[in-house]
């Protein structure tokens, strides 16, 4: 592998040492304009540690001038300090300083949008994780906690809206078109949570009446004009608000609460104290314009972004090491909340099915990492699945093992001991320690230890005793050195001849109606359960108890009689992917073997019963009736095989929509009959399966088919309709597929969050033509890869497209290595996120690894490539042996 001229530093969790100086206040004073923007900032800091006497004091700064530094008033002589690239050193600082740093900057060359930017006229902060440092010289890490006071001048004209944290204390206006506002918020807070916003903004308003009878102002500030987007993200702050208070008896702290969506943004959202920030297209929402799922996507980032206020802010991280304490813990709480707020059942089902799809092979990759790392050289590129949503079942098997009563009483001793404090995961933990529920030492393993668990279970009859046995061994995981079994909850229940609920008698089980909750710890166990019939069927894992990987002894006949009887909806429904799945690499069998796979009579009749089941709610029925993905495929094969599973695939689903094309189509058309358009759970719940069946009567290639779906798109009242239509037509050879694309485009070309939806469109489809098309979109006027949002509609979608980028020419991978260096000069937070697609190096064949390594070396050999992309690329490198 080729060697960098310097290699990028590698920060560990085992050198963490508190900060040497404390920050009691600072007052920053900005002076705006897009060019040149000054930042004075006066910090109060007072040594906390005194084994730092005598020692430098250094505080980060990046891409920004230095004008001048003061302490006490008196200019700071030369030779007393240094700069250097990654910060400010002061040479023998006193105990106590009183700094005066004024810095310059530009934040419209800042194309990192990182720090103080433009977009769209507006001028906003990002400083998740070390963007703060591209502001002013500062001890850029969140367990320096301070007061924040910031007065905003500006042009009056070109920003009269002039933002910060906390509450606005003072207003006026200054001469020559200025004004000013001063903002101080009265928690303290570290500086990755600091926020500015300055620009000629649209805003809504409302109220919210706490439980204690405070009132709490509400604004959300968007484009003039897109002001009417904004009532669904209004509406779910409200019931986030409302939620976390009856959940967990969290109120909001200050009188006002503020979201300003803006249209260039690196992340989804940003939970700055009191003033959120977001990508425009987590908040501006209208049936015409967005889908569904965009809808679903705004409630709960609006939610998750709320939920921070308490886990996040008032209670932070102590160093980076600890980021899934805020982020896993807050994913769960968005995730109570989507799953009270909607059908349960479809909610964790949609949280499991994007585990899979995304972390999983996250734990099996390259870039593998516990939820609590022990190193980064950029800790951008922790912002993981893994983080997030490994983090968010870590919390939610804590719940499961101690019930949940006492996981209320352990968070509430959360909240009680942590407020205010910058803290470990340690921490969180023995806050449910301290209730005595129960000793979750041995749980840490799943902080510490990376990769999926495999569990190989084993099923056992005693006829004397008459009991189900049920042994289960642990199998560490291919990508984790570790050999220590995790401990985890297991839910169990059993399943009579007749499909009725039993209930078993077992020693040291928690008992949740006829489910049974195991705790397992050991490399091999053994549960006996008692008055259990031979003949019945265990159910496992009910609810995704444990995020693991599940070899059972089943039976076809046992997956079918789970799929149709089981109490519990995931189970119900992971039965059917499992028997989905099982059916698929039978046909990828056939075709390596150059057989023709034939129909599976049993697997039809179980669909037919799914179909034609009236008492199920229609989301949940689209769910049972969709197929597993080529991503879920992919990760089951150690090597993959890209062109089989996708011809495997695309013939199930035509045989499928064949079959039952006649109870299909009439089905669809009552569907399609209620034109009415409504955001709630049950009429989604109606259109997501109005378009899983239209996915497979378009599946049958009948030309009634396409002439519905052209209907579809033609006469439909919402995007959601809309979209679903136009993929559909992107993967078919039809005269529609053209003009669908170009009325599409016709319609919504003044509107950039739409056009991302005309992007992906065309990069997802999979006829032979998409490549081309993306790599001539990429010269689209509407395509500008300085905007996140649209590389991610483009580029991010067709890397995920695996027949496509994993085309045997290896053209895919020289076009994404093309605009990950491309990008990279300018934004590398994005061009890192797209080598997401070389992450299955050590899982492609030998011609693709020649391939893939080929581009990947062209990537590493960049000397002016960031660090964000040089530790993804050279992990995936090391993945594997070469070819």
């Amino acid at each position: 592998m080729p060697v960098k001229n310097s290699t990028p530093k590698e920060t560990y969790l085992k050198d963490y040492k508190p900060a040497p100086y404390t920050v009691d206040s600072i007052f920053l004073t900005f002076d705006l304009d897009p060019e040149n923007t000054t930042a004075t900032s006066q910090l109060s800091l007072r040594r906390s540690q005194k084994e730092q006497d005598g020692h430098p004091l250094f505080l980060n700064g990046e891409d920004i001038e230095l004008f001048s530094i003061k302490n006490n008033g008196t200019v700071l002589p030369k030779g007393t300090y240094k700069i250097e690239k990654e910060g400010l050193t002061i040479f023998e600082p006193p105990e106590v300083l009183n700094l005066e740093i004024k810095t310059g900057l530009k934040p419209s060359k800042n194309t990192r949008l990182s720090g103080l930017y433009e977009t769209g006229g507006i001028l906003c902060t990002q400083n998740e994780a070390e963007g703060f440092r591209r502001i002013t010289f500062f001890p850029d890490r969140p367990d320096v906690m301070t007061k924040f006071t910031t007065k905003i001048i500006a042009s009056k004209d070109k920003y009269p809206i002039l933002l910060s944290n906390g509450n606005l204390i003072e207003e006026s206006d200054l001469p020559n078109g200025k004004h000013y506002a001063v903002w101080e918020d009265p928690f303290l807070k570290p500086c990755y949570l600091y926020a500015l916003v300055a620009g000629n903004l649209g805003l809504i308003k409302s109220t919210f009446k706490t439980q204690s009878n405070r009132t709490i102002e509400l604004r959300i500030y968007c484009d003039k004009g897109s002001e009417d987007k904004c009532q669904h993200a209004m509406n779910s702050l409200k019931k986030a608000m409302r939620w976390d208070e009856e959940k967990f008896g969290r109120e909001y702290d200050l009188d006002l609460f503020m979201i300003v969506a803006v249209s260039a943004f690196n992340f989804g959202a940003m939970e700055n104290k009191g003033l959120n920030i977001f990508n425009s297209n987590a908040i501006l929402v209208d049936p015409e314009t967005a889908t569904d799922d965009n809808f679903m996507r705004v409630e709960k980032v609006v939610a998750h972004e709320y939920f921070h206020n308490w886990t996040g802010n008032r209670i932070t991280l102590r160093d980076w090491f600890q980021l899934t304490l805020k982020e896993g813990l807050t994913v769960y709480r968005d995730q109570e909340f989507t799953a009270d707020m909607h059908y349960r059942g479809i909610a964790r089902i949609e949280d499991v099915f994007y585990l899979r799809k995304n972390q999983f092979p996250e734990d099996a990759g390259p870039t593998s990492h516990p939820i609590k790392p022990a190193s980064y050289i950029q800790i951008d590129n922790f912002y993981t699945t893994t983080i997030y949503y490994k983090g968010a079942e870590v919390v939610r098997m804590i719940e499961s093992l101690l019930g949940k009563e006492d996981f209320k009483k352990g968070m509430e001793k959360y909240f009680l001991d942590y407020d205010g404090k910058a803290i470990t995961t340690e921490d969180f933990v023995k806050s449910f320690d301290k209730i005595g529920a129960a000793d979750l030492k041995a749980f840490s393993k799943w902080y510490t230890q990376a990769g999926t668990p495999e569990i190989s279970l084993r099923f056992d009859y005693d006829d004397n005793e008459e009991e189900f046995i049920l042994e289960i061994d642990q199998i560490a995981s291919s990508s984790s050195k570790e050999k220590e079994p995790f401990l985890f909850p297991l839910a169990v229940g059993f399943i009579d001849i007749s499909g009725k609920p039993l209930r078993a008698k077992i020693a040291n089980a928690r008992e949740v109606g006829t489910t049974y909750i195991l705790t397992v710890s050991k490399k091999r166990e053994r549960f006996a359960f008692k008055n259990i019939p031979k003949t019945a069927v265990p159910s496992l894992n009910r609810g995704f108890s444990a995020p693991i990987k599940i070899t059972a002894p089943y039976e076809k006949e046992d997956l079918l009689h789970i799929m149709e009887y089981d109490e519990d909806s995931f189970t119900r429904w992971d039965a059917s992917q499992e028997l989905y799945k099982r059916i698929l690499f039978e046909m990828v069998k056939d075709l390596k073997d150059g057989r023709k796979p034939l129909p599976d009579l049993e697997l039809y009749e179980a669909f037919n019963s799914i179909l034609t089941e009236e008492n199920l709610e229609s989301g949940y029925k689209a769910c049972l009736l969709t197929l597993p993905t080529e991503s879920e495929m992919a990760d089951a094969q150690e090597i993959i095989d890209f062109e089989a599973n996708h011809i495997a695939r695309e013939l199930l689903k035509e045989s499928l929509g064949l079959w039952f094309f006649e109870p299909m189509l009439k089905m669809y058309k009552a569907l399609a009959r209620k034109k009415e358009y409504v955001i709630d759970t049950e009429s989604m719940g109606l259109r997501k399966l109005k378009s899983t069946l239209l996915g497979y009567l378009m599946a049958s290639r009948k030309p009634d088919a396409i002439r519905l779906c052209y209907e579809q798109f033609r006469t439909a009242n919402n995007m959601t309709d809309q979209f679903s239509a136009l993929t559909l037509l992107q993967n078919s050879f039809c005269p529609e597929r053209k003009e669908v694309l170009d009325s599409f485009y016709n319609q919504w070309k003044g509107n950039g969050l739409v056009l991302c939806k005309w992007f992906m469109a065309q990069s997802q489809s999979t006829l032979k033509d998409t490549q081309g098309l993306v790599e001539s979109l990429l010269n689209h006027p509407a395509y500008d890869d300085k905007i996140p949002n649209n590389v991610r509609a483009l580029l991010g979608t067709f890397i995920q497209n695996l027949p496509q980028f994993h085309h045997k020419s290896g053209s895919g991978y020289r076009l994404i290595a093309d605009q990950i260096l491309k990008i990279d000069k300018f934004n590398p937070h994005v061009s890192s996120g797209l080598v997401q697609g070389f992450k299955l190096y050590s899982k492609v064949d030998p011609l693709r690894k020649a391939m893939m390594q080929k581009e990947m070396e062209r990537i590493i050999s960049d000397d002016n490539l960031s660090p964000n992309v040089y530790e993804l690329v050279s992990k995936c490198l090391n993945s594997a042996p070469k070819s």
